[in-house]
């Protein structure tokens, strides 16, 4: 299967933080950085679109959320959906203010690459989010797949509806393994929920899931679940690499049995241009001042650090009211400047 090509050609890939450094493509085209806002008003409400419940994502923009109404007075709606394709028109349509999005979504959604037939340049960086982020494939612990290679020939969860960019990272990891598409037979699914319960359900054999999120939980406490290891080498990392990734090791969580490695990424919070300065800059500084409180919400916001929210190699630009907090913040620098002028048209 071929994936992705025309984004392979345009995504500059992360050198973020704590990971190995990734290797750098040039940029094909340049992205239209410009601000659509025509109002400086603080919003009565906002929607936040996330996965479905149950997912890191769900969690993350209930808590954001949370935080977001009780400081702001902006009351955040959260609305799941299958996965970003299903919600990108409604962020550009402006029924939708916010999302959480990775990294590799983010520029193919902005350069209608990849999975995206379509380009949506509005897409901005509002914070820099979760990092590392992290995912690999599961299957039952009692199974005797022990790794990615013993793949080949298994029932492997696929598709996963309007998450398509779950499909692009587990091919990614299987091709880690060795593993390709036709090498193992694939079970449609509507959505990464449906293929992580179908684990422990007897229905496929594995599936693409993320660490430490509630459905995972769930599935583990049906019958316990093995988290695969990634091949912690050089050559896994520059497969990864070309999807904005790397091998990371996991933190504890359900089904990871010892030391694991998995594929780690950044994992955003994006608006549109359209948004007010003044309402991004209210939520950016919402949550960098009350990041003790998000990280009692749910597990993943310890990788919601403030080294995170800045980043330098970003792919799609932030938006204006977020780099004002960040200079503001003292964290903002020449890099992100010369960064901002790399990328934008």
């Amino acid at each position: 299967m071929k994936l992705a090509n025309n984004c392979l050609r345009l995504f500059l890939a992360l050198q973020l933080l704590v990971l190995p450094v990734l290797s750098l493509d040039a940029w094909a085209v340049k992205l239209d950085c410009s601000s659509a806002s025509s109002s400086n008003d603080l919003p009565r409400t906002a929607a936040l679109a996330t996965n479905p419940a149950g997912t890191g994502a769900h969690a993350l923009g209930a808590g954001l959320a949370s935080v977001a109404g009780k400081v702001t007075g902006i009351s955040v709606k959260v609305q799941p959906y299958n996965g970003p394709n299903a919600w990108m028109p409604l962020l550009e349509s402006g029924e939708l203010e916010l999302g959480v999005l990775n990294i590799l979504d983010s520029q193919m959604a902005a350069t209608g690459t990849g999975n995206y037939k379509k380009a949506y340049p509005m897409v901005r960086v509002i914070a820099g989010g979760v990092f590392p982020f992290t995912a690999s494939a599961m299957v039952r612990d009692k199974s005797d797949i022990k790794q990615i290679s013993d793949l080949k020939g298994k029932r492997v969860a696929w598709d996963y509806g309007g998450h398509a960019i779950s499909q692009t990272y587990l091919n990614a990891v299987l091709e880690t393994g060795g593993v390709k598409p036709s090498d193992v037979q694939q079970v449609r699914v509507s959505n990464v929920n449906d293929g992580i319960r179908a684990v422990p359900e007897g229905k496929v054999d594995a599936s693409w899931t993320s660490l430490g999120i509630g459905v995972v939980e769930e599935a583990n406490a049906m019958e316990p679940i093995r988290i695969l290891n990634i091949p912690n080498t050089e050559a896994s990392n520059k497969i990864l690499a070309r999807y904005g990734g790397s091998v990371v090791k996991a933190t504890p969580a359900a089904g990871v049995r010892g030391e694991t490695f998995v594929l780690g990424y950044a994992l955003h919070i994006v608006g549109s241009s359209k948004l007010s300065d003044r309402m991004v800059t209210a939520l950016t500084k919402a949550w960098w001042d009350n990041l003790a409180e998000l990280q009692t919400i749910h597990p993943l916001f310890k990788q919601w650090t403030k080294e995170n929210q800045a980043i330098t190699n970003f792919t799609i630009p932030y938006h204006p009211g977020a780099i004002k907090f960040y200079k503001d913040a003292g964290v903002w620098t020449a890099k992100h400047d010369a960064r901002t002028k790399e990328i934008c048209g």
